[in-house]
């Protein structure tokens, strides 16, 4: 497979090097490959002697990440309160994934590393360096191309943070994103100290008791049935199940997973319902192109993984998806 080109690596340094102030940020309810791409980035730049570094997300990060180097410099807000010489976005399909508008006047430069196929591609202008290559399971893979690319010295907490950008943003290595290069990224990884099972134990063997009991009640309303020639298994989140348990979205990470490996099963599909009056949809399928369908409601991501956010209770949009899945080619 061939990696990141050496023309982006080069430029990203370039741009990092020239930047005294540089504020980092990722999309909304942010994952492990988005925060584990940003703290090492910000590993890094401090290692570059870079001091006036910002990692800003809309959203408090799950607990499950706190044993990350550097966790506790992330800032939450909605919006930018200062000028940078640089920005960096991770793993925003569309800017609006950000979950806060971005003032592009508030950096000089700006660097949008991405994975996702339709990737947000706003400007073309200089100031813009768009590092986008959708044949990756992960930002986390690109960072370490191009710190590879650059003879950069990775050091262990560097390692740890790509590490948990790849193994989240694969499923474990379980989903269909995993391919030679992420088994390849993840072996160079490993030779600087990176403890696989601590990762696991604490990312996927460390969840609380509130987030079991909301499984069950989301499993208990789990749905088989034939939509057109696909059979379509679908679970759902409402607000109540969350005021029951005292838990909130990010307790719901793997919960699509249950519902897309029940046999014969083609389109997975978890409806999460969100406090605004939207319903957050996930599609899964290991047989389909989802992420096409998920542009049909505004949404995006993978080819067997995708998501869209719909206005609407939650019975109206379950409607409105299940009936468009009739008219699939």
């Amino acid at each position: 497979m061939k990696k990141v080109s050496e023309y982006f690596s080069k430029k990203f340094f370039e741009l990092i090097n020239s930047s005294k102030t540089i504020f980092i940020t990722g999309h909304s309810k942010p994952d492990g490959d988005t925060i584990g791409s940003s703290l090492a980035l910000k590993c890094v730049l401090n290692k570059l002697g870079k001091k006036n570094i910002d990692i800003v997300m809309n959203d408090k990060v799950k607990d499950c990440y706190d044993f990350l180097p550097n966790i506790k410099s992330i800032k939450f807000g909605n919006h930018i309160s200062k000028k940078y010489d640089l920005g960096i976005i991770l793993e925003c399909s569309d800017i609006a994934r950000v979950g806060f508008k971005l003032d592009f006047s508030s950096f000089k430069n700006i660097i949008n590393i991405d994975h996702h196929q339709n990737s947000n591609k706003t400007s073309n202008e200089n100031s813009w360096l768009n590092i986008i290559y959708p044949r990756y399971a992960s930002c986390a893979e690109i960072i370490f191309d191009i710190l590879e690319n650059n003879n950069f010295a990775i050091d262990k907490k560097i390692a740890l943070c790509l590490y948990v950008g790849i193994v989240t943003d694969t499923g474990k290595f379980q989903w269909a994103n995993t391919d030679a290069h992420v088994f390849e990224t993840s072996a160079k990884l490993l030779r600087y100290g990176v403890d696989t099972f601590y990762v696991y134990k604490n990312i996927y063997g460390n969840k609380s008791i509130a987030s079991t009991i909301l499984l069950g009640k989301v499993l208990q309303s789990i749905k088989l049935k034939k939509v057109g020639r696909y059979v379509v298994s679908y679970i759902e989140a409402d607000l109540k199940m969350f005021e029951d348990t005292n838990t909130n979205a990010t307790d719901t990470e793997e919960f699509i997973n249950f519902a897309i490996s029940i046999k014969d099963v083609d389109i997975a599909i978890f409806f999460r319902e969100d406090k605004d009056g939207y319903i957050k949809v996930s599609f899964r399928s290991d047989k389909i192109n989802v992420r096409n369908f998920a542009e049909q409601f505004s949404g995006g991501g993978h080819p067997n993984a995708s998501g869209a956010t719909v206005f609407g209770n939650m019975e109206e949009v379950k409607r409105k998806v299940l009936g468009r899945i009739k008219h699939l080619d």
